[in-house]
């Protein structure tokens, strides 16, 4: 089978995969908790597409952090290299970005700006990392993040759901903050130094247009919503367990 059809299958798959998790997270949630069916309508629907996200992101978030920190030729400042598993991966987070763009649209309590603003961004670095192969480092840095993303959507179901006094709450929170900081956040100066190490070696006229601009721009408004994120958890951290 061609490769580009592979990842445009794949990435479909993930589309309709994501779209039937969201469906099923109810009777799933019912059987798991009692407190999930006296949720307000919106506040279910919400749950229903943590929870989705939650898993999906599990796959997603694996294949970030073994592309980024195992696969030795995905190293930062080599220009060209067509990886596949990366591809493929890229391709899944595209397919479950698009298909949570679509609930969005769907379900108003799901809407929101930032995320809307988050999600379009993140389409078009998933269309750049399917179908360009120049700097997959820098692909591979945008999909680590998502190794943060199962522990931030488990909070959600958890604390909806009443467990938010149990200590599995209490240990995802410190999870997430610290998976959150060491891939969202720690990783900022590296990216951007490896940036730099790119224009240093005259590397940026071989780096193809589409992927050259979402390296510098698209980067900037994850980082800016990654920062303001952090800064969300560390004062809930806070009140938590310092000022309590």
């Amino acid at each position: 089978m061609n490769e580009n059809i592979s990842v445009f299958l794949t990435c479909s798959a993930s589309f309709v995969l994501s779209l039937c998790v969201f469906a099923v997270a109810p009777k799933i949630l019912n059987r798991l908790s009692k407190q999930y069916g006296q949720l307000e309508p919106d506040i279910r629907i919400y749950v229903d597409s943590c929870f989705k996200s939650g898993v999906i992101n599990v796959f997603i978030g694996s294949v970030g952090v073994y592309a980024f920190v195992f696969d030795p030729e995905l190293y930062p400042r080599r220009v060209r290299y067509n990886s596949l598993p990366l591809r493929h991966g890229v391709a899944v987070y595209l397919g479950y970005t698009i298909a949570d763009v679509f609930l969005m649209l769907r379900h108003k309590p799901l809407f929101s700006t930032v995320y809307l603003v988050h999600h379009f961004v993140g389409t078009l670095t998933g269309l750049a990392g399917t179908i360009y192969t120049s700097v997959p480092w820098i692909g591979s840095a945008f999909l680590f993040y998502e190794a943060s993303t199962p522990f931030a959507n488990l909070r959600v179901v958890l604390g909806k759901c009443g467990w938010k006094q149990t200590r599995l709450y209490t240990v995802n929170g410190l999870l997430l903050i610290t998976v959150f900081f060491l891939c969202r956040v720690a990783i900022i100066p590296v990216y951007w130094r490896t940036v730099y190490l790119l224009y240093t070696d005259g590397s940026f006229p071989q780096i193809d247009a589409f992927v050259y601009y979402l390296m510098l721009y698209g980067r900037v408004v994850f980082d800016i919503l990654n920062v303001y994120w952090f800064s969300l958890m560390i004062k809930a951290f806070f009140a938590m367990f310092v000022w309590a």
